[in-house]
């Protein structure tokens, strides 16, 4: 989304100078010790994608502009050496978006995704006039032919590119009408899977010229299909049926077969609980069996070829995410390590195919670790001191690279050998002199059945202990997602921004959260608002009891789930002087009715014409009477996940009984918002909110 700026409407009026953007009180900035402002938040770099060379020598990765988002409009690839033993720097560089690095099997060439112009100088039938020239000792591809109808010059969709490891230019490889969302190349490195949504028919442009622009809901019949292109031959084919959409893609290790995650329709739903795992003949466009239902991650064929790795939801209810290896041959499906209390992601094989690498996030950390294929055994590779959300290993196994974010640094690479991680790239080196908050692992127990609850503290820079002072409690969404002990700032994460304006700030991982295993996950189900409120509550009374909050001073907020529970907390609770509810699900009935994953709330309630009651107890806009905090709500306009309409209801209820609210939406906002200018002013709402309640 360019990063344009977006008139705000405020809906109220009424004490207006409470939800203004706020003005520093103090004029020394974040880099000379003063507190971090909103401003200093959107100036940092994220970084992801970790690719390692096959020889273990290079890391590849990429850093864009904005923290947290998933639409950032300038993305670039950069490149380091694996023992850190020079400084990263820019490797494809472009004006938009370069992403998604995948090593040739040789090692000598990267290809990736760019929405970068076409340069591609084309005949009057369209074909290009382009080749590129060997590098030495290999067998280059070259660009020709496009697979597809071509899009004009200058144009600027997401298409396979081509870059040689030792320089030299980019090299368009397709001019799909439609953007190229995901590739793998053959081991042979002769070919590159691609997948790519169908583009509009001639028929549908005419008919949205025309001015007939209605969408019928639930009939898209724009499915992402699976593209193979020849490196020899310069041509791409379709290989994919017309009946599956295809999302993710492995290549078996003698390149003849192909196991793909697909559904049966292209709607968000499906993708998120209803993929599954199947084999695939690319030579005659065959489905095979199904190897997996229900499948979240992968597909990875095993080394030997006989069998397929995933991960699948957790049924019933949907919730957790479980390790599994399919036997291709019998189809025979084994779990690994189910009973373990943690969430494993980042699957993959080890190299001799005895085991299984994974990202494992247990309490508030991220691990790497290592699960035996025949036992399920799992054992530390490293722990990581702070979150990561990608990792990567040679082709030999012996040396591994991860992205991590740690409690005083966002993300950068680390490089792991020896049981230890250490950085080897400083992407926001301005972070190094911020005067930051302390942020510690913490746990206290539920009152009511003794159970241990994990969360994290982060505490002004200058804190003294045994200091009642002003706090936060912020909620995850989710409720399936977790707080880490790593880095707390961007647009969505206000903590460490709060600490340094002089608040603690207390974020826990109640029951429902991911860390604990997937029994905790499951342990709200038709219990929302119920023991994970609990859990968050003892956790506020036990920092009241150990001096670190001031009963007196507190406020209460979140996003999604996080909004709903600050929600929920206002109307069972006066003890938050000041609330923050953003894109919250707060009348559960009509959410589960038009949200567009309707199998979520259905997971944790049940059919709601049956559980309707239950959806309704768990309803705080039906207790709005309970209410005297006020409360700040946000959403954005586009939001179809947890739509804008449950924010109005929420805050147009409070309004008619006289309470103390206001609202903030925003114009083309989905649930996880994309314009820098409007995440900017969502933590400048925040903090002008806070200061002025608490």
């Amino acid at each position: 989304m360019a990063s344009r700026i977006v008139a705000i409407a405020l809906l109220v009026l009424s004490a207006a100078t409470a939800i203004r953007p706020a003005q520093a009180q103090n004029p020394v900035p974040a880099a000379q010790g003063g507190p971090i402002t909103p401003a200093d938040i959107m100036k940092l770099h994220d970084m992801r994608d970790v690719a390692l060379s096959p020889d273990g020598k290079t890391v590849l990765f990429t850093v864009q502009q904005q923290m947290s988002t998933f639409n950032s409009p300038h993305r670039t690839i950069w490149t380091v050496p694996g023992d850190g033993s020079a400084p990263a720097r820019p490797f494809i560089v472009s004006a938009g978006v370069d992403a998604a690095p995948h090593w040739s099997p040789d090692g000598k060439w990267v290809a990736f995704l760019s929405n970068r112009p076409d340069p591609l100088l084309r005949g009057k039938d369209g074909s290009f006039a382009f080749s590129m020239e060997a590098v030495p000792g290999s067998s280059p591809p070259v660009a020709g032919t496009p697979p597809a109808a071509t899009p004009q010059p200058g144009t600027s969709s997401t298409q396979l590119w081509l870059m040689p490891v030792h320089g030299g230019e980019a090299i368009p490889l397709t001019a799909m009408p439609s953007d190229v969302t995901d590739i793998a190349w053959s081991p042979d490195g002769t070919k590159i899977a691609f997948l790519s949504v169908d583009p509009q028919t001639a028929a549908e442009k005419a008919a949205k010229a025309a001015g007939k622009n209605w969408i019928e809901v639930d009939h898209d019949t724009h499915f992402s299909r699976l593209w193979i292109l020849d490196l020899a031959t310069h041509t791409a084919r379709r290989v994919s049926p017309g009946s599956i959409n295809v999302s993710a893609m492995d290549w078996s290790p003698d390149g003849k077969r192909m196991a793909l995650r697909i559904a049966d329709t292209p709607g968000i739903n499906d993708y998120f609980y209803h993929s599954r795992i199947v084999l695939f003949d690319p030579a005659t466009g065959k489905v095979g069996k199904t190897l997996l239902d229900h499948a979240a991650e992968g597909p990875f064929w095993s080394p030997d070829g006989k069998s397929v790795l995933g991960e699948a939801i957790r049924l019933p209810g949907f919730i957790g995410l479980g390790v599994r290896i399919c036997d291709v041959a019998t189809g025979t499906v084994r779990a690994l390590a189910d009973a373990y209390p943690a969430l494993f992601t980042n699957v993959r094989w080890s190299t001799d195919g005895k085991s299984v690498l994974a990202l494992s996030f247990e309490k508030t950390r991220s691990n790497i670790v290592r699960i035996a294929a025949d036992t399920g055994t799992v054992t530390p590779v490293v722990t990581l001191n702070g979150e990561s959300s990608d990792f990567d290993v040679s082709a030999d196994g012996k040396r591994m690279v991860a992205q991590l974010s740690s409690p005083d640094r966002p993300s950068d690479v680390w490089t792991i050998a020896d049981g230890k991680a250490r950085p080897i790239t400083r992407i926001n080196a301005e972070v190094e002199h911020w005067k930051l908050g302390k942020v510690r692992q913490i746990h206290w127990k539920n009152h009511k059945d003794g159970k241990t609850i994990y969360g994290v503290l982060v505490t002004p820079p200058d804190y003294r202990p045994g200091t009642p002072t002003k706090m936060v409690v912020q909620i995850h969404g989710g409720p399936e997602w977790a707080w880490w002990a790593g880095w707390l700032g961007s647009w969505h994460e206000w903590a460490q921004m709060l600490a340094t304006h002089g608040y603690v700030v207390f974020l826990p991982n109640p029951r429902g959260s991911d860390g604990q295993g997937t029994d905790f996950a499951r342990a709200v189900g038709n219990d929302w608002g119920g023991m994970d409120y609990q859990d968050i509550m003892d956790g506020v009374d036990t920092l009241i009891k150990d001096k670190i909050a001031d009963p007196n001073r507190l406020g209460i907020g979140g996003w999604s789930y996080g909004g709903f529970m600050s929600a929920w907390a206002v109307t069972h609770t006066n003890r938050f002087k000041a609330a923050v509810v953003g894109a919250a699900p707060t009348d559960l009935v009509p959410f589960a009715r038009i949200t567009d994953t309707p199998d979520f709330p259905l997971g944790y309630f049940g059919d709601v014409t049956t559980h309707m009651a239950d959806y309704d107890r768990r309803s705080s806009a039906r207790m709005l009477q309970n209410v005297h905090t006020p409360v700040l709500v946000m959403d954005g306009m586009d939001d179809t996940r947890v739509p804008i309409t449950l924010s109005l209801e929420f805050y147009r209820g409070l309004k008619m009984l006289g309470k103390p609210a206001e609202m903030v939406k925003y114009p083309d906002e989905p649930h996880w918002f994309h314009d820098p200018v409007h995440q900017q002013d969502v933590q400048r709402r925040v903090l002008a909110w806070f200061d002025a309640h608490l």
